[in-house]
């Protein structure tokens, strides 16, 4: 069995020994804010191996209630940010994973599962990681409280309700580097105020297009609820530490680690508490050097890939060339940092001829790329979302 010896600069494990077995992980347990918490998955992602211990879990809970931006949401779309900054409900950082715009209460605790790459308990794929966590999470609540649970693609843990419906009990992302993925879950246990939500999340209806219900509010569900009696913090901590020690067979070790301290720290809250780096993603800024002018055609298209993301491109077509391309949604991708496959995608087939053909040639090598992964959406389906807002595009300058 592997042995990991790392310096103990930053963490400190609770039995009080400094190596780690490929069996073990650090358990870690943190009372946090949502923008506290990104900044530590951002930092981990970051750092050389033998900076953090080559395995962790953590358990979550929150001071306040948080609005989740992720990685590929729009600004434009997807979050009603006019409301927020009315009502003193703070968006306060973008996310760097994938999924939707999401909200997570204090009655929303959170589990997490990382590894080192090396690491030889840590799943070849993001995609595989979200298999074995969250079927893990869904095996786990279904025993314990005798429901009838699943894992459904990409990122979500269901349950199956009274009047025969499956509903997600969870909101779900991975992140992942060249040297590091990470990959979490928060569980609803008590009732979402929709009153607040339904005005700060505005979703399109192709969301929903592969699902049994249509709305948010229909779709999920709280476990309290689900149960018929109020689960304690403290309850649910073991059932999450059991359901992540089981799914990966690994001892839970009690670890304080101090990031705060690490130098990678402070360059990941820089980075992504940036205004830069919030609207990188809004149209006004993505087209800044691309103005709409007489002769530049704007299209959008949006499509909910069966099983997978919803996509949302919108396109500048001039001179029959993509003068300007964004792609949001809730699309999920690794690498994230620095740069996502989506990103290097925008940038190649900026001033690409409108040529199908050429198109998903560099879409196909986008995906070939070693390292990189965009699950659960095909080189085939992302080409036919961009010719559709391209055609559109076309039309508006007839």
């Amino acid at each position: 069995m592997e042995v990991y010896c790392l310096s103990e600069t930053f963490w400190k494990r609770e039995d009080g020994k400094t190596r780690w077995e490929e069996d073990e992980a650090a358990y870690i347990v943190r009372h946090t804010t949502w923008a506290e918490f990104v900044v530590i998955a951002g930092s981990s992602s970051m750092v050389p191996k033998g900076v953090l211990p080559p395995a962790f879990m953590m358990w979550l809970t929150w001071k306040k209630n948080n609005i989740i931006f992720p990685y590929f949401a729009s600004p434009d779309y997807d979050v009603n940010l006019k409301y927020c900054m009315e009502h003193d409900i703070a968006v306060e950082i973008r996310c760097p994973y994938g999924g939707g715009v999401s909200w997570v209460d204090v009655g929303a605790p959170a589990s997490t599962m990382a590894f080192n790459r090396e690491h030889p308990k840590c799943p070849p794929t993001l995609e595989e990681f979200y298999r074995k966590i969250f079927s893990g999470a869904a095996k786990e609540i279904g025993e314990v409280y005798g429901l009838k649970t699943r894992y459904k693609p990409l990122n979500d843990v269901e349950v199956m309700c009274d009047d025969g419906k499956w509903r997600k009990i969870s909101i779900a992302s991975g992140i992942s580097s060249q040297s590091f993925m990470g990959c979490g879950y928060v569980i609803q246990l008590t009732p979402v105020p929709w009153d607040i939500v339904d005005q700060i999340i505005t979703p399109p209806p192709e969301k929903f297009a592969d699902k049994e219900t249509k709305t948010l509010r229909d779709r999920s569900i709280n476990l309290n609820e689900l149960v018929g009696r109020e689960i304690t913090l403290k309850e649910f901590q073991g059932v999450m530490r059991d359901a992540l020690s089981k799914a990966f067979e690994v001892t839970p070790i009690p670890t304080v680690v101090e990031w705060e301290k690490i130098p990678a720290y402070n360059m990941a809250k820089s980075l992504l508490s940036s205004e830069n780096f919030f609207y990188n993603r809004a149209e006004r800024v993505k087209f800044a050097d691309t103005p709409v002018t007489k002769g530049v055609g704007k299209g959008e298209a949006r499509i909910k890939i069966p099983q997978g993301p919803f996509v949302r491109v919108v396109v500048l077509v001039k001179d029959d060339k993509l003068y300007n391309i964004l792609v949001t949604g809730t699309l999920h991708a690794a690498p994230m940092i620095p740069f996502s496959p989506i990103d290097v995608m925008e940038k190649e087939l900026k001033n690409t001829p409108t040529d199908k053909k050429i198109i998903l040639e560099k879409v196909k090598k986008i995906y070939a790329t070693p390292g990189y992964e965009i699950p659960n959406i095909t080189p085939e389906q992302f080409t036919d979302v961009i010719m559709r807002a391209v055609e559109i595009a076309k039309e508006s300058t007839q």
